[in-house]
């Protein structure tokens, strides 16, 4: 009877580790890999692997074994399904899901139990365009609500409020949709930017620019997919600063009524999926 008590308890304890366990993936670190690159490989971010393997930097090395967060959107193929009514039934498009799965060779060759990524529809904004051309940047992460350090003082610790997508300086930065210029100059955080109210509640962000486009002043109407200016790395400092960080496109969401930053980075893969 106590071997059946202790059998029993072992398996408790082994189902509970399976199920503890069972929200992470292995990854062993390669050479040449950063945390940077393995988030942007596995649709995560590099303080959600910091987090999960309780590492106290982000230096990795070859060999080391990390456990990555499973994707929050992943669907496991039923019988029955095809691409088009699963798409039907998360109410996006079949070229929606098919671009969300380029490991897919085949999408009309789908089995049971095989893993595919649906990707999150945003609330609004679903005509909007990428700020960036495809190929002119590179791949990228969440890292809205990250922390930063950098402040006038040097005393403040804020959030990060928006995505940062790297990209060479000088590369064209396009307006998401249509709006009116609220505000364009310097800004010590964000150096160069632009913002465009776009309805009536809302305005985008473009930050860190080297420069602005012909006509860009405030109060100019903007159409959807003109060009604003151009990726820099300016800000951190006053009129002119810049080099403080690698270039890059800062782009952020705000809610004018309360002011407030809302996380652009559903919205930003969407527009980049639907190659708008």
């Amino acid at each position: 009877m106590r071997k059946k008590i202790t059998f029993l308890l072992m398996s408790t304890v082994a189902s509970m580790s399976i199920a503890l366990t069972a929200h992470a993936s292995a990854y062993t670190v390669k050479p040449g890999d950063s945390l940077w690159k393995i988030a942007a490989a596995n649709k995560t971010t590099v303080d959600q692997i910091v987090k999960t393997n309780g590492l106290s930097s982000t230096s990795i090395y070859p060999g080391q074994v990390l456990q990555l967060p499973d994707d929050p959107n992943t669907y496991i193929i039923q019988n029955g399904d095809t691409f088009w009514k699963i798409a039907a039934r998360y109410g996006i498009s079949t070229l929606t899901l098919i671009q969300a799965n380029p490991q897919i060779a085949d999408p009309n060759n789908i089995w049971p139990g095989l893993a595919i990524h649906i990707p999150q529809k945003p609330a609004a904004y679903l005509e909007g365009i990428f700020p960036l051309r495809a190929g002119t940047y590179e791949p990228f992460t969440n890292n809205y609500a990250d922390s930063r350090t950098w402040s006038p003082d040097g005393t403040e610790t804020r959030t990060h409020e928006g995505v940062d997508i790297m990209a060479k300086k000088g590369t064209p930065v396009y307006s998401v949709m249509d709006g009116t210029i609220v505000n364009i100059g310097w800004n010590e955080y964000g150096g160069w930017r632009i913002s465009v109210k776009v309805d009536d509640n809302t305005q985008f962000y473009y930050a860190h620019l080297s420069g602005y486009a012909d006509g860009m002043k405030k109060g100019a109407t903007i159409r959807k997919g003109q060009l604003l200016g151009y990726v820099g790395n300016t800000g951190y400092g006053p009129v002119g600063t810049e080099g403080k960080f690698d270039p890059h496109l800062h782009f952020g969401i705000y809610t004018i009524n309360p002011w407030q930053p809302v996380d652009p980075y559903t919205y930003l893969k969407w527009w980049q999926l639907n190659g708008k």
